[in-house]
C-alpha cells in the first residue's frame, strides 16, 4: 500500500519527535556515565589525599581535556620535576600525590607568581616562607628553589595536617591561610566536609582543591582522552658549582657557551640574573659537561669585586680571545661600606666606556629583509651595507653577512642565526 505525501509527512514528524525524546533521555545518561567514569577512575588511584569528586572538579578536568597542548606540556614537565618533589614528600612521610598540587597551583613553573605575592612552584606565600626562614630579597627568592621550597612545603603540610587531619582541609588552609579556613568552617556550621565549606572560602583560593583533584586525574588518565606524552625540554644532566662572589648569569653563559635561558631555567631563584655575594656562597646549576670547565676557567668566569665601588665592574676574558677584557655594570648593588663611595662612583662614571666590538655572522633566511636584520642586531641598514660592501638593501637567501656587535654581547647575537622566524619577530631594538 502506497502512502500519500501527507501521510509520509506525518510519519516524518512523528519520527522526529521520537528521536528528540530519545536524545533528551540520552544526554543525561551520557553525563551520568561520564561522571561515573571520573569517579571510578579517581577511586582506582587509591590516593591517601582523599580525591572527592564534584561538578567543580569536573569543570577543571574538562578544561585540561579541551586544552591538549597545555596538558602535554604539563606531562613533559612532570617527568622532570615529580621525582624531585616526591623525594621531599617522602622525607616527611607525606603522600607523594601532593606533588599534583604543584601542577594545580603553578603549572610546574618555578618562577610563577600571583597577584597576592605568592611565588614558586608551590605558589608559596611570603608569610609561609618567612615562617620557615626561606630567603626572599631583592636578588634571591628561595621559594623558586625547587629543593628548598619543597622541603619547606613538606614541613608546612605536615604541620597543617596535625591540625586539620584531612587533606582537602589542609590544601584549602594552605591556599587561603588557617585563619580563613577556620572562619569558613564556622560559617559552614562547623562542618568538616570540604564541599560544605567550599562556598564560604575566599574566592581567590577556593578552586585550589578541585584543581588539585583534576590535575591528579588528568596526569594519570591522559591516555584515555587521546593525549600523548612528550619529553621535557630541560637539562637532565646537571651539576652544582659554588659561587661566592658577585656574578651575573649572562657572564657565566657567555664564558662557558651556555644558553642563557637554559641557565635561567636551572637557577630560577635568582630574580635579576645576578648572584649576590654571600658568606656561604650559592650553589648554581650548570650542564654537567660544563662543571669542570667552570673551575678550570675560574679567573675567566669572574674576578674579585671591590664592593666599595658602585656600580660594580665585572671583568672577564673571552674564551675565544684571551687578550680582550669586557666590563659589565651590575645594577642595583647595595654596598656594605659607604665611605668615599660617592667620589669613587663619580670617578668611574666619568671614565670613557669601552667600545670593543666583535664579529658575528648571520645567514640570510627566506623572507628576511635588511631592515629587520639591522633591528635584530641593534645596528642600521647602512652599517650592514658598509660591513658587507652591499650596494643596495636587497639581500639574497643564503648570503652570509658579517655584523659587528658589542664584544660582551656576542653570546646573545650568535643565537639569532639559529632562531626561528617567530622567535626573531619577538626581538626588539635595545636602544
Amino acid at each position: 500500500m502506497k502512502l500519500t505525501n501527507i501521510q509520509l509527512y506525518k510519519l516524518q514528524i512523528k519520527a522526529a519527535k521520537i528521536i528528540t525524546i530519545l536524545m533528551l533521555f540520552a544526554i543525561p545518561f551520557q553525563i551520568f556515565a561520564q561522571d561515573q567514569a571520573y569517579i571510578q577512575r579517581l577511586a582506582a588511584l587509591r590516593s591517601q589525599t582523599e580525591l572527592i569528586y564534584n561538578p567543580e572538579v569536573k569543570k577543571h578536568i574538562e578544561n585540561y581535556i579541551q586544552n591538549p597542548a597545555k596538558t602535554r606540556d604539563l606531562i613533559a614537565l612532570s617527568k622532570y620535576y615529580f621525582p624531585i618533589l616526591e623525594k621531599h614528600l617522602r622525607a616527611k612521610g607525606l603522600p607523594t600525590d601532593l606533588k599534583y598540587l604543584a601542577v594545580s597551583s603553578s603549572e610546574l613553573n618555578p618562577t610563577f607568581s600571583n597577584t597576592n605575592g605568592a611565588s614558586g612552584i608551590w605558589t608559596m606565600s611570603y608569610t609561609v616562607s618567612k615562617m620557615y626562614k626561606l630567603k626572599v630579597n631583592t636578588y634571591v627568592d628561595e621559594r623558586r628553589d625547587i629543593n628548598k621550597s619543597s622541603a619547606v612545603f613538606a614541613q608546612h603540610f605536615k604541620d597543617l595536617y596535625s591540625i586539620y587531619k584531612q587533606w582537602p582541609l589542609v590544601i584549602g588552609a594552605y591556599g587561603c591561610s588557617p585563619i580563613s579556613m577556620n572562619k569558613s568552617i564556622r560559617m559552614a556550621a562547623n562542618s568538616l566536609y570540604y564541599w560544605d565549606i567550599f562556598n564560604y572560602l575566599p574566592a581567590n583560593c577556593r578552586d585550589l582543591y578541585p584543581q588539585f583533584v583534576a590535575a591528579t586525574y588528568i596526569l594519570n588518565y591522559y591516555k584515555e582522552h587521546g593525549i600523548k606524552a612528550t619529553s621535557p625540554d630541560l637539562v637532565y644532566e646537571n651539576d652544582s658549582v659554588l659561587v661566592n662572589k658577585w656574578l651575573s648569569l649572562s657572564q657565566i653563559a657567555n664564558t662557558l657557551s651556555i644558553d642563557l635561558d637554559e641557565l635561567r631555567r636551572l637557577n630560577p631563584k635568582f630574580k635579576k640574573d645576578i648572584i649576590p655575594m654571600s658568606a656561604d656562597g650559592y650553589y648554581i646549576k650548570i650542564p654537567k659537561n660544563k662543571s669542570k670547565l667552570f673551575y678550570l676557567l675560574n679567573d675567566s668566569v669572574y674576578k674579585p669585586i671591590n664592593t666599595d665601588v658602585v656600580p660594580i665592574i665585572i671583568e672577564k676574558e673571552e674564551l675565544q680571545d684571551h687578550t680582550s677584557v669586557i666590563t659589565e655594570n651590575v645594577p642595583d648593588v647595595v654596598t656594605p661600606n659607604n665611605k668615599n663611595t660617592n667620589s669613587k662612583k663619580e670617578k668611574i662614571e666619568t671614565e670613557p666606556k669601552s667600545h670593543k666590538l666583535a664579529k658575528v655572522f648571520y645567514v640570510v633566511k627566506r623572507g628576511d629583509v635588511l631592515s629587520d636584520i639591522a633591528d635584530w642586531f641593534d645596528c642600521s641598514n647602512a652599517d650592514i651595507k658598509h660591513w658587507n660592501k652591499l650596494k643596495s638593501n636587497n639581500v639574497q637567501k643564503g648570503k652570509k653577512l658579517t655584523i659587528c656587535v658589542a664584544a660582551n654581547k656576542t653570546g646573545y647575537y650568535k643565537r639569532i642565526n639559529k632562531m626561528q622566524t617567530k622567535q626573531k619577530k619577538k626581538l626588539k631594538r635595545k636602544d
